[in-house]
């Protein structure tokens, strides 16, 4: 005897329809043999400290990160079912993976410290409200001198500010600039190019080959 298309169709729509079921069924059944692996234990002392100490702790001397990745996952597997520990690992890694970027370690190379300010002081009432001030600056072990200076008028023709380093009297031409619209200017010396100075002076000059200051000093430390 053949069997009926619309029986067929019966049992196909009986069999879709208790699909679901088995699944819920399966699913609660998967859920409970997770239940009963765990076992039932006090949190260890200090498990917390340590898990955040892992993570947001530098590097100590001869320990790599994964070094200590595994002291704690040793730490976890004998306080915990096997289940647990394999939850406990996804758990850190997911961890590390977060926040690996947002963990920045200073570059020695970039590193950079003011180590001394100067205020550069207008050298008469002609030249109105001008100023200055000057860094020294130790940019990796290397020290530069940074000066910069505000409202300064605007230079004409050939003429440029330079800028003295002095030392008992004594001046050493560090570099000429000339100031932006704004007045504003900036100058970056290598100290080591230099004698030892413990005064800055800035003048205005006809052109750039003065070797000792040929105009007016426009501001001085």
């Amino acid at each position: 005897m053949k069997n009926d298309p619309k029986d067929q169709d019966e049992k196909k729509s009986l069999s879709n329809r208790s699909l679901p079921r088995d699944l819920d069924g399966a699913e609660e059944k998967m859920w409970e043999a997770m239940h009963f692996d765990f076992e039932v234990v006090e949190e260890p002392l200090g498990l917390k400290e340590d898990v955040m100490n892992f993570v947001f702790e530098n590097e100590q001397l001869n320990v790599t990160r994964w070094g200590k990745m595994k002291l704690l996952f040793r730490s976890a597997r004998n306080q915990f079912t096997p289940l647990t520990t394999s939850l406990i690992a996804v758990m850190l890694i997911g961890i590390v993976l977060l926040m690996a970027p947002l963990i920045q370690v200073p570059s020695k190379e970039g590193f950079s410290e003011i180590t001394a300010s100067m205020k550069l002081h207008v050298a008469g009432e002609e030249f109105g409200e001008v100023y200055g001030q000057a860094f020294l600056v130790n940019k990796s072990g290397k020290e530069e001198l940074v000066v910069n200076v505000f409202d300064f008028p605007q230079t004409e023709g050939q003429e440029v500010y330079q800028v003295w380093l002095i030392d008992n009297g004594q001046r050493q031409s560090a570099g000429v600039f000339r100031p932006d619209k704004a007045g504003y200017g900036v100058l970056t010396v290598d100290t080591s190019k230099f004698n030892i100075f413990d005064t800055i002076g800035i003048t205005l000059e006809p052109d750039t080959t003065s070797k000792q200051p040929r105009g007016k000093k426009i501001v001085g430390t």
